[in-house]
C-alpha cells in the first residue's frame, strides 16, 4: 500500500510524502520538497532513510519532520 500526501510547510515551499508498506510490514518514507522560485518551481528529492517503521503515521511523521528540517537549513540558500 502507497500513501501520498502533501503538507505546506511555508509560503514557497511544501513537502511530498510519500509512504509504502514493505514486503516485512514496516513502512518506508520518500520526501520531496517542492519550492516556488518566482515562476520557477525546485524539486527536490531527499536522501531515502533506509530506517523502516512499525505504522504508517511514524514514517510520515519521520518524513515531515526530516523535509521540514531541510527546508529550515536550505532556504535561506534559496534567497
Amino acid at each position: 500500500m502507497v500513501q501520498r500526501k502533501t503538507i505546506p510547510v511555508n509560503d514557497q515551499s511544501s513537502l511530498l510524502v510519500t509512504t509504502e508498506r514493505m514486503r516485512d510490514g514496516k513502512w518506508g518514507v520518500v520526501v520531496n520538497v517542492k519550492q516556488a522560485l518566482g515562476e520557477a518551481e525546485q524539486n527536490t528529492d531527499l536522501p531515502v532513510t533506509p530506517e523502516r517503521f512499525d505504522t504508517q503515521e511514524g514514517a510520515e511523521e519521520h518524513g515531515i519532520r526530516a523535509g521540514r528540517e531541510w527546508v529550515e537549513r536550505n532556504t535561506s540558500q534559496l534567497a
